[in-house]
């Protein structure tokens, strides 16, 4: 372990370009997740939430007060 730090204390560059893939696969993967499901899914509940206050004819107001007025806190 001594010796890897030592050869990237001397040579940071070098040291930088082989863990660059590494971590843009890592975030690539994290905004892939958030991107794919995570924001379709909010989107998904706030347009379903929208929609019910609309048809059900609930007061606008009372959904921007409380947006998750659905799940009981």
């Amino acid at each position: 372990m001594e010796k890897l730090q030592k050869f990237m204390l001397k040579h940071p560059y070098i040291s930088m370009a082989v863990i660059l893939p590494f971590t843009f696969i890592f975030v690539i993967g994290i905004f892939s997740i958030l991107i794919n499901i995570i924001l379709p899914a909010m989107m998904a509940f706030w347009l379903a939430g929208w929609a019910y206050t609309a048809i059900a004819g609930r007061p606008v107001r009372e959904y921007y007060r409380q947006p998750f007025w659905y799940v009981r806190y």
